[in-house]
């Protein structure tokens, strides 16, 4: 969840009970930080806050300060009044300082005075998607740790149990992340600051690309910056496996039902994964599982772990061989009825796009130290426990 900071917070480490609702940033004692309507329980036992119509009960003992910015409105009209008439780069910052604020509606209204002045500007596209996702993604986040009294013990079980959590797509981003990687990172309570005071040349530092900061950090083993480091956007290789090898793979060995979710195989994917967490979660099912196959001529006979995606292999990857015609697999798909092949060959450009994406991964999958269990019962990689 992105830790919240605005100008002219007042920090307040206890709510007097019976104050009434108002606009703020609660932060817990591991980090979190959630924004909204904030409201001290009678008793002082506990705080709620309602974001996006769902209202949170947190107990005071992981309260770590409550914030209370100024008025959000009045100083984004007075920052946007300050700001020349066709400045896109003031809107855009202004922008992304409202985005880190948690304020997705004036975010969004200054980066549309940006587009509106450069229709065409990528960084103005990029923006609105961000800020359009990080809404969604608060929503979804508060609807899971806080179910409505309606929803049963059962369901709650079912829909944690259906999805990755924005804990596990954060993992997901930090271990994918590349340094040339064009995402967008946010860094807070001055974590690279407090990192260049003990590591590193502040000049060098300095001078590399967000990205690299953001892996310095997350690579030096301390766990309280690397909490302080968010990668608001996909890293390359979420960003084309969402648009591109993912819709090839749903349309193939989903599309008939027998991969799809409910299907009748062990093995399944979620077919209607345009949102984030479903997206992630296919791509967690095929990093972590594989099949118990013959060696055939390249390991001999007998039973072989192959997985779907194989980063030191990538042309041994099941996705690619079940996805040939059976005839020119190496490692062809099981005769089933009514397969058909995803791709027409090995020169088919689909096969060679999910073959490059493949091969693009770093060699070793990372640890991410996600506990999930797969469609069909099966526990998830060992080395995700």
């Amino acid at each position: 969840m992105i830790r919240r900071c605005c100008l002219g917070a007042l920090v307040i480490g206890l709510l007097a009970p019976g104050l009434l609702a108002r606009q703020g940033i609660l932060t817990t004692t591991d980090g979190r930080s959630l924004s909204g309507d904030i409201q001290a329980a009678p008793d002082g036992t506990s705080v709620t806050i309602t974001l996006h119509g769902v209202t949170l009960t947190v107990s005071r003992d992981i309260v770590a300060a409550i914030n209370f910015p100024a008025d959000a409105q009045s100083d984004f009209k007075q920052r946007m009044s300050a700001l020349d008439p066709n400045d896109i780069k003031g809107r855009i910052d202004l922008s992304r300082f409202e985005l880190a604020a948690g304020q997705y509606d004036l975010a969004a209204q200054a980066a549309r005075g940006a587009e509106q002045l450069d229709p065409h500007n990528p960084d103005v596209a990029i923006l609105l998607d961000t800020i359009q996702t990080q809404r969604d993604l608060d929503s979804k986040v508060a609807m899971a740790v806080t179910p409505s009294e309606s929803t049963s013990e059962s369901a709650t079980a079912n829909s944690t149990a259906q999805y990755l959590t924005m804990n596990d797509v954060d993992a997901i981003r930090r271990d994918e992340l590349r340094p040339d990687d064009e995402v967008r990172v946010q860094f807070f309570h001055n974590v690279r600051q407090r990192f260049l005071g003990s590591q590193g040349n502040a000049a060098n530092f300095y001078a590399e690309s967000d990205a690299q900061q953001a892996m310095d950090i997350l690579q030096g083993g301390d766990p309280h910056l690397a909490r302080d480091v968010y990668i608001a956007t996909d890293p390359r290789v979420l960003l084309e496996f969402r648009n591109q090898v993912q819709p090839r793979i749903l349309a193939g060995c989903a599309a008939a039902g027998c991969h799809a979710s409910g299907g009748s195989d062990a093995f399944s994917l979620d077919t209607d994964a345009k949102e984030l967490l479903p997206a992630y979660t296919n791509f967690y099912i095929l990093q972590e599982t594989g099949r118990m196959l013959d060696g055939g001529d390249t390991f001999g006979r007998g039973p072989v772990y192959r997985p779907m995606i194989d980063r030191l292999h990538p042309e041994s990857s099941l996705i690619l061989q079940f996805g040939l015609p059976r005839s020119l697999a190496t490692t062809p798909h099981p005769d089933v009825h009514d397969f058909k092949p995803i791709f027409h060959g090995l020169d088919d450009p689909a096969y060679l796009e999910v073959f490059s994406w493949i091969s693009s991964l770093a060699p070793i999958a990372p640890n991410y130290r996600i506990k999930f269990d797969v469609p069909g019962g099966k526990t998830s990689a060992t080395r995700g426990s």
